[in-house]
């Protein structure tokens, strides 16, 4: 069952050997150009791509490039939502949010265009922008979530701790997106609570 709150509680060492119970939530500071660039970069893999697949084929790439490789791509803040993970930053730039860095919605307008929330791109992404891990979890996302059917992809996003340990309409914390499995669990949450707000992608 769905949980109604998620707290962390987090042990922080410091120089002194002194431990600190934090309660904290990791989040990052989403790269807006960068995330152009990926939106871009999937609407020329795939042609007319729907709002929702990007919206979970980069939640998907970035849950396993943290899992691999300690950082997210672009660093965007997921919020728990009924369809699942969206990524907040990502959908103001495809509505169009008035609040947005000016910038950022005009380089959004050259890039792509949205008709009926599918989505064209208008050119070429910048790869510059990636690294090649950045590129391997993208691809792979790709592979395994962009033909998924809406309800069978809704329904694996329904299964993710991120989901069903979030309050419902809040952000997620990046530390639900280590697996509890994965061997290096603790070493990754200790580098991203020390550097989640200070990356740059």
């Amino acid at each position: 069952m769905r949980v109604s709150f998620y707290n962390k509680l987090l042990r922080f060492r410091c120089p002194f050997n002194v431990t600190i119970m934090m309660e904290e939530k990791i989040t990052y500071r989403l790269d807006y150009r960068k995330a152009i660039e990926a939106i871009v970069w999937l609407a020329n893999k795939k042609p007319k791509i729907d709002i929702y697949h990007i919206a979970k084929i980069l939640y998907y790439a970035e849950k396993e490039h943290l899992n691999r490789y300690a950082r997210p791509i672009i660093g965007d803040t997921y919020i728990a939502m009924s369809y699942g993970q969206v990524p907040s930053g990502v959908r103001d730039l495809i509505t169009k949010n008035s609040w947005l860095d000016p910038d950022y919605l005009d380089c959004f307008s050259r890039s792509l265009t949205v008709n009926k929330k599918k989505l064209v791109a208008l050119r070429k992404p910048d790869l510059r922008y990636f690294s090649e891990t950045d590129i391997e979890c993208l691809e792979e996302s790709l592979l395994k979530y962009g033909d998924m059917p809406f309800e069978e992809l809704k329904n694996t996003s329904h299964d993710e701790r991120t989901w069903l340990e979030t309050e419902p309409n809040k952000p997620i914390d990046y530390l639900l997106m280590i697996d509890e499995n994965n061997p290096n669990k603790e070493e990754i949450t200790e580098d991203i609570y020390l550097t989640s707000q200070y990356a740059k992608f």
